[in-house]
């Protein structure tokens, strides 16, 4: 069983780069080239980054996305409602995909984190 474990944790973050690797080069280009869209993708620190912040602006809610860009590090985050006017049916799913499948590998890495933290203090009172 311990074998199968690398192989659930890993799988959802190897399919969220491939999603992120499509999401960059269709629509992150296609938004890039729109002069309405172009300065509202939010900040572009390593590549990628754009699919990112699409991708959440897509996944969380108006409220979050609005309270986000009202901070002063607003300028790091997408404009939701540009994003969902430009973008397609299809990269939606695949935006909405992609965080799924990033919180996913978040929540099963700091469940293997805790686990191993267990057993090691397990081992301490053995």
């Amino acid at each position: 069983m311990e074998s199968i474990i690398p192989w659930v944790v890993m799988m959802p973050l190897m399919i969220a780069w491939i999603l992120v690797f499509f999401i960059n080069i269709k629509t992150v280009r296609r938004l890039r080239k729109n002069p309405i869209t172009r300065d509202e993708l939010g900040s572009h620190l390593i590549w990628g980054w754009y699919a990112i912040t699409i991708s959440q602006a897509v996944f969380f809610s108006k409220q979050w996305t609005t309270t986000r860009r009202n901070r002063p590090n607003g300028f790091m985050f997408a404009n939701k409602d540009l994003v969902e006017q430009h973008i397609t049916p299809f990269e939606k799913i695949l935006c909405k995909l992609l965080v799924s499948f990033g919180l996913f590998f978040l929540i099963c890495m700091f469940m293997v984190i805790a686990w191993d933290g267990i057993e090691y203090l397990m081992d301490l009172v053995d």
